[in-house]
């Protein structure tokens, strides 16, 4: 019964998520956990419900763009 259930549950790839876990920031932006909450704070894109920080994607990602060397 429980591989049913975890047959049917949809797969979200980190690039489909707008907010992202510390974990999964680290792994998205391929930086070390402490490099990782430098970044959050220094781009603007921490986000916070109740205990849980999280990483807004979307403003990090512009974040990069407008920083970026082109």
């Amino acid at each position: 019964m429980e591989k049913k259930e975890k047959a049917n549950q949809t797969l979200v790839t980190l690039s489909d998520k707008r907010l992202l876990d510390v974990n999964e920031f680290c792994i998205y932006a391929s930086v070390g956990r402490n490099t990782a909450l430098e970044l959050m704070k220094t781009t603007g894109a921490l986000f916070r419900i109740g205990r849980r920080t999280l990483v807004d994607r979307v403003k990090f990602d512009r974040w990069c763009d407008e920083h970026s060397e082109a």
